[in-house]
């Protein structure tokens, strides 16, 4: 038979360890760390979906998730459609530190304010003025309009370009 202090104390205990409140370190998940944005990189030009590339600084070797920057916010100037910031689409490369946004519709504006906000960080949102290169010249209308060559087994052979077999010896 256990001892009778056993048999008062051993439920008490129970209960008063259960009752205790947890650590802090035990309870609060652990803080991710610091990352410092870098000037942003457009990437497309108007006419396309806005592209653009974030370089980011973290600790060596730290692996960063694309799952903690999100789109907060994106202005155009009077005149113009900003894409909506429920419409970007965040990824990262697995071995650099950099991180990609791009629209889910196409872009006419010449700039944007764009802002970014990156998951626990204590000044969590960045906010920039980014250009948006002109759409590239296009290929020429004449040319454009030009009929396409003809190809080689349509094209009239050359005199003179065929080879001769060489002669028997």
């Amino acid at each position: 038979m256990p001892h009778p202090t056993r048999l008062v104390l051993g439920p008490l205990l129970g209960a008063a360890l259960l009752a205790a409140p947890a650590p802090a370190a035990a309870s609060a998940p652990a803080a991710l760390p610091a990352l410092d944005l870098g000037a942003p990189s457009v990437q497309s030009q108007r006419g396309q979906r806005l592209k653009v590339a974030v370089p980011f600084g973290s600790a060596p070797g730290e692996p960063v998730s694309a799952t903690r920057f999100e789109v907060v916010s994106v202005q155009a100037p009077a005149g113009f459609t900003a894409p909506a910031a429920a419409g970007f689409t965040i990824s990262k490369p697995a071995s650099r530190n950099l991180v990609f946004l791009q629209s889910r519709e196409s872009i006419e504006a010449p700039e944007l304010t764009l802002t970014v906000r990156v998951a626990d960080q204590p000044e969590g949102t960045q906010t920039w003025t980014i250009g948006v290169p002109p759409a590239r010249a296009s290929m020429p209308t004449a040319l454009a309009d030009a009929a396409p060559r003809a190809s080689r087994a349509e094209r009239p052979a050359r005199r003179g370009t065929a080879r001769k077999a060489p002669a028997a010896r």
